[in-house]
């Protein structure tokens, strides 16, 4: 450990404002207590890893459109990467890392490419329809990359980064902007029969086949934001489709790790479904009519761990080695549904520190330990690497690095949690899906 320590050394909701009213939630003050009574080797070690993939962002800034390159080896983005952006420059100022007028202008910048003035016919904006976006957008032009659906999902990921900006600069240019883009989204226009909430829309001639995702994952997201709208809501019956007649499916393979859900149920419990709604979504202490996700998140994860170790004793990894989440993988992109294959993804184990603390903390001490040579550049933590495949990956993926930034300022401070549960939009959303406080 002492080259850990060399190489740090180098690299050197109190209050929640909900339902029209407040209380003071407990769990704030534990997690903060968690951070302050870690070693300064270890925090310093934290800080260094978010502020590595901080300014992946910051440095990625494109100054004329906004737009962040979705990997280091293009000029194709997400859009969802912007939603990250967007936040993690709030955290930026809050680590003192950039002044708080750096990152407004960088704001202005990005939320005016996704803002198309009714007056001004030649004003640039990202290429979308009713409000929402292309999932896959070029950095440099806005317009549509390749084959790519308007995308429910990661329009909900951007307009959460949105609606977080929207509070965090309130009485500002940025709060009004935000609100034009928020407000024009119609979410309502891209519902099913059942009132579901579908993948997005490809013009017609593309014979396009619009998913609905059944079973529990990330779209409880787009759900909560999408109710929240006051001018093109999702139907309110829209959560209980989503949760009672969705398919949701409650696993406990493991005696000792409590009940979760995941699509379909599927014993296939990757992170980012858990992890992206809450890098704004603070689900402590509240639970609706179907569940507390919060205990799903805790237990999937547990389970996501258990799991990965076991495969891992079939080749000699060691226990510290886990973390199944969607990342890049040696022969191309790993999704949800494929087989798992020994692959690992740092940021998985780095945005499960509010879930897990100990167990969490320890993994990305050890693979900075034992493979920091191979998996550990510019920008922190590579997106995956696979030891049992001998392939270690040398870029990064946006939404990777937006998950590390946001999670561990939840861990360390709650940041994104309580800017984000006061905007009133989001406390809508999920009055509207019968969230409530719970002991």
């Amino acid at each position: 450990m002492k080259k850990l320590a060399i190489m740090i050394l180098v690299g050197f909701f109190s209050v929640l404002n909900f339902y029209g009213g407040s209380f003071t939630n407990q769990k704030a003050k534990e997690n903060s207590e968690e951070w302050n009574n870690l070693s300064v080797r270890d925090r310093v070690f934290l800080d260094m890893v978010q502020r590595k993939a901080f300014d992946y962002f910051w440095e990625g800034f494109d100054p004329v459109t906004g737009l962040i390159a979705d990997n280091t080896r293009g000029r194709r983005t997400s859009i969802a990467n912007s939603g990250f952006g967007l936040s993690a420059f709030c955290v930026g100022v809050d680590r003192g890392w950039v002044s708080k007028k750096e990152a407004y202008d960088r704001i202005l910048i990005t939320l005016n490419s996704f803002y198309k003035d009714p007056n001004d016919e030649k004003d640039f904006c990202v290429e979308g329809r009713y409000g929402l976006f292309y999932h896959f957008i070029n950095v440099d032009t806005g317009k549509r990359y390749g084959k790519s659906e308007v995308s429910t999902i990661d329009s909900g990921l951007l307009m959460a980064g949105i609606l977080h900006v929207m509070t965090y600069f309130k009485g500002t240019e940025v709060e009004k902007l935000s609100r034009l883009i928020y407000e024009n989204a119609q979410w309502d226009k891209y519902v099913n029969s059942r009132r579901a909430i579908t993948g997005g829309w490809k013009p017609p001639e593309e014979n396009w086949v619009n998913p609905e995702y059944r079973g529990f994952n990330e779209y409880c997201l787009v759900y909560l934001i999408g109710m929240g709208s006051p001018t093109h809501p999702l139907p309110e019956s829209s959560w209980d489709v989503y949760s009672s007649g969705n398919g949701f499916v409650w696993l406990k393979p493991y005696r000792d790790i409590g009940a979760f859900l995941t699509p379909h149920g599927i014993l296939q419990p990757h992170a980012y479904l858990y992890q992206f709604p809450a890098c704004w979504y603070d689900f402590r202490n509240k639970k609706d009519n179907h569940a507390n996700y919060w205990e799903v998140s805790v237990n999937a994860l547990k389970a996501n761990q258990r799991y990965t170790q076991n495969w891992g004793t079939m080749v000699d990894y060691q226990k510290e080695l886990w973390g199944w989440t969607a990342c890049a993988g040696r022969d191309g992109y790993l999704g949800f549904s494929k087989p798992y294959n020994g692959t690992l993804a740092p940021s998985a184990v780095i945005a499960s520190l509010p879930f897990l603390p100990v167990e969490s903390l320890r993994s990305i001490k050890f693979m900075y330990e034992m493979f920091g040579g191979k998996i550990w550049g510019k920008y922190g933590f590579f997106d995956a690497f696979n030891p049992h495949q001998n392939w270690y990956d040398d870029g990064y993926i946006g939404i990777d690095k937006g998950n590390e930034v946001l999670m561990i300022e939840n861990f360390r401070c709650e940041g994104i949690w309580k800017v984000f549960m006061k905007n009133p939009y989001v406390i809508e959303g999920m009055r509207k899906a019968g969230f409530r406080y719970i002991k």
